[in-house]
């Protein structure tokens, strides 16, 4: 077995390990859970659906098939979003191993993954976007092995897995924008040939089939009795209550801070007395997040040299995912910044292999020490750990992140 996939194994033992170690930590529902996780319960019930409709199915059927193995308790309904998690590491070595034909960037790419804050809070807690992120890439992905391999049943994974993040989010609509357009790029710069007789199974791979993923998705909704008007009401329903949604929170952050990581989220915070406390903090990597931006930049100056289709396509799924939050008015978080994440450490992995190739590994190695340096010092408040007063003070650096 080469280096690269012995570090990948690692890699995937330490993320699965970490994840699963005290899931059921807390044992109360926290944050969001109080939504999807009881709409969970309903759905195992066969219940009419109340507690959580402003988003798609998805997200709340997986989190009910969790719960369906380890029981209606913290450890259930935590569990999908952690092996989902655990997945999303792989598929980003996956995804980076088809766009840059390098298993060692890649392997880089995986690892800083698995080093994040933000995605391993989200792998953590009975929430959506784990969800979403995870079918993104496999989306991605499998759209690269097609463009390697010219086998159509690639697009089919492709697009079921883009129908799986559409019936998670809306948001996960991206990559049905992003491959046409991309896969245009490809053949007008010559890049790519398509043969003809694949355009029918392009328009089938991201037509027909995310719409049969996203009606299956409402399966038990149909199945309580309610007929396609219904559900079309529904639908208005929800694009209304998003549109016109004009609550606030005092966790709620600029899209334009997400990148800096201004403000973090508190998804549980305790004072456990005798100097004692213990939290959960959604925040990114800064060893990662803060690297990101002038990776992009360089990553942008390169791509218009020379026009590669690795950076080109790096850079647009990275805005895909984020620029659409600068015309969304209501209130947002830092945990909707999580699908761009992908692109972040991709960048950051091409980055990374110039950097080796031109100053040596040991600049590599101590760079991705720090990132590991700073999730071991933040492992406490991101898994609900008891630690002293004094130490937490000293992990918030800013006044924001409290």
């Amino acid at each position: 077995m080469s280096r690269p996939l012995v570090l990948l194994a690692a890699v995937l033992l330490f993320a699965g390990g970490v994840r699963a170690f005290r899931l059921a930590e807390p044992p109360a529902m926290i944050f969001d859970e109080i939504y999807y996780a009881k709409a969970a319960r309903q759905y195992l019930a066969g219940q009419e659906i109340t507690e959580e409709i402003t988003h798609p199915p998805m997200s709340k059927l997986l989190i009910a098939a969790g719960m369906a193995v380890a029981g209606d308790r913290s450890l259930g309904w935590r569990l999908a979003p952690a092996v989902s998690g655990t997945l999303l590491v792989l598929l980003v070595f996956l995804l980076a191993r088809e766009v840059t034909g390098s298993a060692s960037t890649a392997a880089m790419a995986a690892v800083l993954l698995a080093l994040d804050g933000l995605a391993f809070v989200e792998s953590r807690i009975a929430k959506p976007d784990i969800f979403l992120v995870t079918f993104l890439v496999a989306a991605y992905w499998a759209f690269w092995r097609y463009l390697r391999s010219g086998r159509v049943g690639w697009l089919y994974l492709s697009g079921a897995a883009a129908g799986m993040s559409v019936a998670t989010k809306w948001t996960g609509a991206a990559p049905l924008g992003v491959i046409p357009l991309f896969l245009a790029l490809l053949l007008w710069q010559g890049w790519a040939r398509l043969p003809r007789r694949h355009w029918a199974h392009l328009a089938g791979a991201y037509g027909l089939v995310p719409l049969l993923v996203y009606l299956l998705a409402w399966t038990p909704y149909f199945l309580r009795g309610h007929d396609l008007g219904e559900w079309a009401r529904f639908h208005v329903w929800m694009f209304r209550f998003h549109a016109g949604l004009t609550a606030t929170h005092p966790y709620q952050s600029a899209w334009w801070s997400w990148p800096l990581l201004v403000r973090p989220i508190w998804y549980d915070y305790q004072d456990l007395g005798g100097g004692q406390v213990r939290g959960i903090i959604a925040l990114g990597n800064v060893v990662v997040w803060w690297a990101a931006l002038p990776a992009f930049l360089l990553l942008g100056w390169e791509t218009v040299r020379r026009r590669t289709p690795a950076g080109t396509f790096v850079l647009a799924g990275f805005l895909a995912s984020y620029l659409p939050y600068v015309f969304i008015g209501r209130a947002l978080f830092l945990y909707h910044m999580l699908p761009a994440l992908p692109f972040m450490v991709l960048a950051l992995a091409l980055t990374l292999a110039r950097g080796r190739a031109r100053a040596g590994p040991a600049v590599v190695g101590l760079y991705l020490a720090a990132a590991a340096l700073w999730f071991v010092a933040y492992y406490p408040l991101l898994s609900a750990l008891p630690l002293a007063q004094a130490r937490f003070q000293r992990l918030m650096w800013f006044g924001t992140w409290i």
